[in-house]
């Protein structure tokens, strides 16, 4: 339980981190006074979905990982963030941008912060 905890964590910070930087980044103007129910639960369901869909989709994989040592951990980890990867531009638009890498950048960098003494083992 603590590590499916530990994981939701890690996938909460990585999303947190990134809607931080498109709303930095963003150059729209938001207005939540014009927002009605409607938008707002749209717009909850679609910052969630994606999380949600990545924590049921990536945990198991993770933990395997974790059983295995050298490069089979290293090649299952690498599916992993290659499939979070497919799975960001498969929802989107299907071409290459600028946020992807930035959002993959972010996961690695927040994944070895939370499972580095994981990955030592």
């Amino acid at each position: 339980m603590r590590a499916f905890v530990k994981f939701v964590g890690y996938i909460i910070m990585k999303w947190i981190a990134f809607y931080t930087y498109q709303f930095l980044e963003g150059t729209s103007k938001w207005d939540f006074g014009k927002a009605n129910r409607e938008g707002l639960f749209l717009a909850t369901f679609m910052l969630l979905a994606l999380s949600l869909l990545e924590v049921v989709l990536f945990f198991l994989p993770v933990r395997l990982s974790f059983q295995q040592s050298g490069w089979i951990k290293l090649l299952i980890l690498t599916f992993v963030f290659c499939l979070e990867f497919g799975l960001g531009w498969y929802t989107t638009n299907q071409n290459l941008e600028v946020w992807m890498v930035v959002k993959m950048v972010l996961s690695i960098l927040l994944f070895l912060v939370f499972y580095r003494k994981q990955l030592m083992k």
